[in-house]
């Protein structure tokens, strides 16, 4: 069909480091998603429940605790939205891992998330239309 965009998937994007957070926006951006970043857990929940997102990108990076608490609060408030988990190489051992619909090393390239994120969204998709 002739004029007819393929729609921007939004993806809720949080971790502790700023400058990791840019970066991977900016990367997220390119390949052709809006990207709502946040280094602030209570603003990262706000996002979740109150927008439309499509995705939501855990990075387990410092503070493992407060990524766990968001990964659960968001669950309980939009459990339908799929959660990716940036670790370190392993799952995680704190619970996170529990929470998350697909884990994503962070030592991996974009790519990897990229593909993560159709995987998780295209599942969503197909459950919405059987349902």
């Amino acid at each position: 069909m002739l004029g007819r965009k393929k729609k921007q998937h939004i993806i809720l994007d949080f971790g502790t480091d700023h400058a990791v957070l840019v970066s991977r926006a900016h990367n997220l951006s390119q390949m052709g998603y809006e990207v709502l970043s946040s280094s602030n857990g209570f603003e990262a929940i706000r996002l979740a429940t109150h927008k439309e997102v499509d995705a939501v990108v855990l990075d387990l990076d410092r503070n493992h605790a407060e990524v766990t608490l968001v990964a659960r609060e968001i669950k309980r408030f939009r459990p339908q939205v799929p959660t990716i988990l940036l670790t370190e190489g392993k799952a995680p051992v704190d619970g996170a891992g529990q929470l998350a619909d697909a884990l994503v090393s962070n030592r991996d390239n974009l790519g990897m998330l990229a593909t993560a994120l159709e995987t998780v969204i295209a599942k969503v998709a197909a459950q919405d239309a059987t349902s």
